[in-house]
């Protein structure tokens, strides 16, 4: 017998479309716990003689939680707390000619495509072309940010735009495509107390973000997902957990 301080690995297999696709390594778990809850349920005595007194009491078993933190951003990790969907991005560099934009002075257009170079600014009956640095100036090539400076262009006139982008690659989250997450969740744990083993399984959880993702926070940022643990269709119980697993 021993006292349990944990380290180990957590593995998510996310549902995705109603199928399950593998379990994926979610990094550096800094929180996995899993709680049971129940409602309780008392009938007290209103008589003069024990007034005040449990006559009955009855504990109903409600679903077990499950708590989850981690600190390692990539694009499956933030479509997990962003309940969103991931996919890789790959453009090819280019030219685009005659893109249309609404100017106005002081502001920033942001172009249909990113890393712009060699840009030509027009009125948008191609005339006049309109000066770099006078009238206009590239704020942010890689996002392709044009600043309007010059006051040849007036507010709310249509331009004109021609430039070449370059190629980039990309992971990409769409946020907020999904109202939950449905996914497994296995536990590959030793007690560094005494060096056993321990696995924990969740047949199915459905998850949601406790907390919010600050790109401008002061520390390292942290993915906080709670939900429920569900038992599976055909199964007996929500979760398993192993404790002094030993292999030979």
């Amino acid at each position: 017998m021993s006292g349990f301080l944990g380290s180990g690995r957590i593995y998510i297999d996310r549902k995705v479309g109603g199928v399950y696709r593998g379990f994926k390594y979610i990094g550096n778990a800094t929180k996995f716990e899993i709680k049971e809850n129940t409602e309780k349920k008392e009938r007290v005595s209103k008589d003069r003689g024990n007034y005040g007194s449990a006559l009955n009491t009855v504990f109903i078993k409600k679903p077990g939680e499950v708590n989850i933190s981690l600190d390692d951003l990539d694009k499956d990790n933030l479509a997990l707390v962003f309940l969103g969907d991931t996919s890789n991005v790959s453009v090819t560099g280019g030219t685009v000619t005659d893109e249309v934009v609404i100017a106005y002075q002081g502001l920033i257009i942001k172009t249909a495509k990113r890393k712009i170079s060699n840009v030509v600014l027009t009125h948008s009956i191609s005339t006049p072309t309109y000066a770099l640095d006078t009238d206009y100036e590239i704020t942010d090539p890689d996002l392709g940010l044009i600043k309007i400076i010059g006051g040849t262009i007036t507010d709310a006139q249509s331009l004109k735009l021609d430039y070449s982008y370059g190629s980039m690659t990309s992971s990409k989250v769409a946020g907020g495509t999904n109202s939950s997450i449905i996914a497994r969740i296995l536990f590959d744990g030793v007690n560094q107390a005494d060096q056993s083993k321990a696995v924990v399984n969740v047949f199915e959880a459905v998850l949601s973000p406790t907390s919010g993702v600050d790109f401008l926070a002061d520390d390292f940022a942290k993915l906080d997902l709670a939900g429920i643990a569900n038992v599976p269709v055909g199964g007996t119980a929500a979760y398993e957990v192993e404790m002094d697993v030993v292999y030979s």
